[in-house]
């Protein structure tokens, strides 16, 4: 069977490859930027695989290489971006994929936040303000809202275009600022949760729901937001998330999601979990390595499985975890050209350096992930071992730029 892959998520081709060979499967991954993956795809020797460098955000060419594929199967989703892509060429040629309805509302965080407060799943609230429009009378209904409120791009990924305002004054100050900077056109306005964040891996299918497992989360200082570390899987046996596997599966039934992985972002506040997003994927980073890692199996067959129209193998094995593990992403501290990452101090035995971005990569901006350049992981006996062996490891690594 052959199968075309639109894009794909840093990293996880290596395993998604491995499992494509144990199922007898091809895989053509059409991209804009080959060098994204090269981490990945210089370590993949196999006749299942191919690249094609097309304008992956043309739909017609899209449509145009699938073409070219002869007795192809379907098409794989492996990213938040290009999720309604992948959709609407599925679409097109007739292939069974994710729910249609599920991955555009995930897309769009207003819609999402609108069903989940119609559905009482939500105490926060949203609001969507067009920028380019904005009028004194929009001004004046900010005065009815509950502050502090995020501020975001209803539908941004990597931790770009989302923002703090702690009071009108300020909210104003920033709309007011993206309309004349002409940013974006549209901002979700929604509520500030007090609390701590996690995240939730599932997997779907003809509306069966399974959570593997649960994420900590840490965060860069307000108002950034941006991603600092991560450990898995996290004790879900404690008073804190007693209830997630059914909440959880309340929240994807809701929105209509039954098939496919999802990576589900929460907050847990005296009221219990609220919701951040939903995205229609596997975790990034590395968290796809990490479940693979901690219960010694390859997820990524999932995908294919579920490409194929099988029930996938995961629903129905024992989920033993074997390790825990931390990473911590890695940034450049300085804008200029990326030149290398000095990991020379590490201990090896137990730590894992992951690229993620490639020697003469120019990084314009500290305030997101695009600073990124590279995901350290470690596995431990806890969750609390590993990400401590994690930031440590992180302290001695050092990002060279020019």
């Amino acid at each position: 069977m052959n199968f075309v892959l639109i894009e794909a998520l840093t990293f996880g081709l290596g395993k998604l490859v491995d499992a494509a060979e144990s199922l007898n499967v091809n895989l053509t991954l059409l991209t804009y930027n080959p060098d994204i993956y090269k981490f990945e795809t210089d370590r993949i020797d196999s006749s299942n695989f191919k690249i094609v460098k097309i304008n992956t955000f043309d739909k017609n060419q899209v449509i145009d290489e699938c073409k070219k594929i002869p007795n192809l199967d379907g098409i794989i989703n492996l990213t938040d971006t290009w999720t309604n892509m992948a959709t609407e060429v599925s679409e097109y040629f007739g292939f069974k994929g994710q729910n249609p309805i599920s991955t555009k509302i995930c897309r769009n965080k207003f819609l999402l936040r609108s069903i989940l407060s119609k559905s009482n799943m939500t105490k926060g609230i949203s609001k969507l303000i067009n920028t380019h429009s904005f009028n004194p009378k929009e001004q004046e209904e900010l005065l009815n809202i509950k502050y502090p409120v995020i501020v975001k791009d209803p539908s941004g990924t990597g931790s770009k275009n989302v923002w703090f305002a702690e009071d009108k004054k300020e909210l104003l100050h920033l709309i007011l600022n993206l309309k004349n900077k002409n940013v974006i056109k549209d901002v979700l306005l929604e509520t500030y949760f007090k609390g701590t964040l996690y995240s939730a891996e599932t997997i779907s299918y003809k509306g069966e729901t399974k959570l593997i497992s649960v994420s900590s989360r840490v965060l860069s200082d307000m108002p950034n937001f941006m991603e600092k570390a991560i450990s898995l899987p996290i004790d879900v046996n404690v008073n804190a998330l007693k209830g997630i596997d059914d909440w959880i599966k309340k929240i994807l039934s809701t929105i209509s999601y039954t098939d496919g992985f999802a990576h589900t972002e929460f907050i847990v506040t005296k009221d219990g979990f609220e919701v951040v997003e939903v995205n229609p994927r596997l975790g990034g980073v590395q968290i796809g390595e990490a479940l693979c890692q901690a219960f010694d199996y390859n997820f990524y067959k999932a995908f294919i499985e579920m490409a194929m129209g099988k029930r996938p193998e995961a629903f129905d094995i024992e989920l033993k975890i074997l390790a825990y593990t931390g990473q911590v992403f890695i940034y450049a501290k300085d804008k200029g050209v990326f030149l290398n990452i000095d990991f020379k101090y590490i201990n090896e035995d137990k730590t894992t350096i992951y690229p993620c971005a490639i020697q003469g990569k120019d990084i314009n901006s500290l305030s997101d992930q695009s600073a990124c350049v590279a995901i350290l992981l470690t596995k431990s006996d806890s969750t609390e071992l590993a990400l401590l062996d994690a930031l440590s490891e992180a302290n001695k690594v050092k990002v060279l730029m020019e």
